[in-house]
């Protein structure tokens, strides 16, 4: 498992050496995936700032055509009770 030139190193130059070697490629390599992980994050963040603009445009969208739909219900309630208005006094009129 361990490489004949990994032994060779510690021997040479001792264990600290070597762990101060892996301990800086560790960081390095560390360092890199920092990196692609940030611009992974920034996609995503980017990609969410997009859905939720469109689910605020969906919302305006929505609350527009509730407001039509109540607006017709108003109207329609309106005209209903004109009818009714208007057949109360044709019964009442039909009664004397």
């Amino acid at each position: 498992m361990i490489e004949e030139s990994t032994i060779v190193m510690v021997g040479k130059y001792g264990g600290l050496l070597v762990l101060a070697v892996l301990f800086v490629l560790d960081w390095l390599d560390t360092k890199k995936s920092s990196k692609t992980d940030k611009q992974q994050t920034n996609k995503v963040l980017s990609e969410l700032a997009s859905a939720n603009n469109n689910v605020a445009e969906s919302l305006k969208l929505l609350k527009a055509s509730m407001d039509n739909t109540t607006s017709e219900f108003k109207q329609h309630d309106e005209r209903a009770i004109k009818c009714f208005a208007d057949i109360k006094e044709k019964l009442i009129k039909l009664e004397k």
